[in-house]
């Protein structure tokens, strides 16, 4: 029955998410990137610095990428001025040659 219960509230919740207006979404995805951010400092914290390995991930280049979305996503809700700022591009490329570079 507790079980049941439990289904039936998270269900209800993954809804009214899902119907929620634009700021509240954009909220939500903000708090999932701090959620990757800290995702990406645990493996970053782990990683394999084996100068034998041929490709590693650029940690910076991702964390670069995810403050710039957030920054994007933050002027966005609050914005200073009426008129749109130049959209940063992402690098999109996250495989390096060399773990110091």
């Amino acid at each position: 029955m507790k079980n049941r219960f439990t289904l039936t509230l998270l269900i209800v919740s993954f809804y009214s998410i899902a119907d929620s207006p634009e700021p509240t979404q954009l909220a939500l995805a903000l708090k999932q990137l701090d959620g990757v951010e800290t995702s990406l400092e645990r493996a970053r914290s782990s990683a394999s610095t084996d100068p034998q390995s041929r490709y590693f991930f650029d940690y910076l280049q991702a964390q670069q990428d995810i403050t710039t979305v957030e920054q994007g996503i933050r002027r966005y809700l609050a914005p200073a001025r009426a008129q749109p700022r130049a959209v940063q591009p992402l690098s999109a490329s996250y495989q390096r040659e060399n773990p110091d570079d």
